[in-house]
């Protein structure tokens, strides 16, 4: 691939690092959002790997940090950013087959992947890409906006939530219920199961698509957090190594 050196960026810093196959490949579907981004946009440190992206309909984000400790080995010389094709995990899933471990390397403008006896080498991406226009705070449940009020946080069993629908109307309060238009007519209505609960600050409906909402949802197994703000749903996980937050747009009359 070509660069045009008029909108070619600077030469990141180099990077390095080892994961494991499985590693790599959760790594790549949580900041692809299972593959609703063409592109993934990484920023690097020496403390590791962060994201904070928007998709380009403005509808859904994903905020994430990987810490160096996600890794097998990790090193880098400076802090700089990455735009890389999301083919890059089909490169991961159906040519590096037989390895446990894969080296990832950026150097330059190129993007090298190495198995046991494999090697793919790849150019970055030099592409505009919207951004995130507000300000992101980190909390114990995961990334919420700056701006706005948290109305309700649930610990849930993402598995629960594996719901197939066009929309999914959210009943949150001193219970939690979801409601589902069916295929055959009519509605469906139940209650979910509450692992963990705070700050919950009244009661109300909110209404997310369910294509996306599922689409990010199947990306979890075990628990997550659901937060519901004035302007929307996240659904977050944390674990010793990462912390990843999705950020949904609600849809207009919930009620």
């Amino acid at each position: 691939m070509s660069v045009n050196p008029e909108t070619a960026q600077a030469r990141a810093p180099r990077l390095r690092l080892v994961a494991s196959k499985p590693r790599l490949k959760k790594l790549l579907e949580l900041t692809s959002i299972n593959g609703e981004l063409d592109t993934i946009w990484l920023r690097y440190g020496p403390n590791g790997i962060s994201q904070s992206q928007v998709d380009p309909s403005y509808t859904m984000a994903v905020i994430a940090r990987f810490s160096r400790a996600y890794f097998t080995e990790y090193s880098t010389d400076g802090e700089g950013e990455v735009k890389v094709p999301h083919s890059i995990y089909n490169v991961v899933s159906k040519y590096l087959k037989e390895v446990d471990n894969i080296e990832l390397k950026v150097e330059g403008d190129v993007l090298a992947l190495r198995g046991r006896d494999e090697v793919y080498e790849g150019s970055l991406l030099q592409v505009e890409l919207p951004r995130i226009e507000v300000g992101i705070e980190e909390r114990d449940y995961g990334f919420v906006p700056a701006t706005g009020t948290v109305r309700a946080v649930y610990g849930v069993d993402s598995e629960e939530w594996y719901i197939k629908a066009d929309e999914i109307k959210i009943h949150y309060g001193s219970t939690l219920k979801l409601t589902v238009d069916l295929e055959e007519g009519g509605t469906y209505t139940r209650g979910a199961k509450v692992l963990d609960r705070r700050d919950v600050a009244g009661s109300g409906t909110v209404a997310v698509d369910g294509k996306t909402f599922r689409s990010v949802v199947e990306l979890f197994t075990g628990p997550i957090y659901l937060v519901i703000t004035d302007a929307a749903v996240i659904l977050s996980q944390r674990s010793s190594d990462y912390l990843v937050s999705f950020i949904l747009a609600l849809r207009e009359s919930a009620e």
